[in-house]
């Protein structure tokens, strides 16, 4: 995950002048890929400023990127109660939630996702994926057809849902 230090500048004028800079040194860190630093600086910059939901967001990221999924979440679900309507933090927690294999959870964003117009084809051929290794079959195909209202031209896709059908029809009959 990228996080766009150009949109997280924090004023220079708060209470805590070092906060500020604890977390702009976290996002130039990160931005070079020195995540386990910049964990420190964010953690410093969130004990003086708990419930800023953009550092939330970004703590989150940079958890995913050291793959501390399931702390990610923890920050990444109280960014989006802080800042219910925010497309990056849904973005980030839905993929977070995938790559823990949480695909029921990424699933419940997926309506305020499309409504924002960040959901693609991708994000729910991979929900489709997570889905199948689970062994829920109707989810599945219900991604892969709804990923298909999306992008139609994805000729995989159908003889994908086939194969699926025909697994569910055989595991009816057992």
């Amino acid at each position: 995950m990228t996080i766009d230090t150009n949109s997280k500048e924090k004023s220079q004028t708060q209470n805590d002048a070092g906060s500020p800079n604890d977390y702009q040194k976290a996002l130039e860190l990160a931005e070079t890929g020195r995540h386990k630093e910049a964990l420190g600086y964010i953690q410093k910059y969130l004990g003086s400023s708990p419930n800023d939901a953009e550092a939330l967001n970004d703590i989150g990221a940079i958890l995913h990127c050291l793959d501390r999924s399931d702390e990610a979440i923890e920050h990444l679900v109280k960014a989006r109660n802080l800042q219910p309507d925010s497309a990056e933090i849904i973005w980030n927690l839905s993929e977070t939630y995938l790559a823990v294999g949480k695909a029921t959870e990424a699933m419940e964003l997926f309506d305020d996702m499309e409504r924002m117009g960040i959901l693609n084809a991708d994000m729910l051929n991979r929900t489709a994926n997570v889905l199948l290794s689970e062994d829920n079959l109707s989810d599945a195909v219900k991604m892969l057809n709804w990923s298909l209202e999306l992008c139609p031209d994805q000729k995989i896709i159908h003889p994908m849902i086939e194969v699926i059908r025909h697994k569910m029809a055989e595991n009816n009959c057992q």
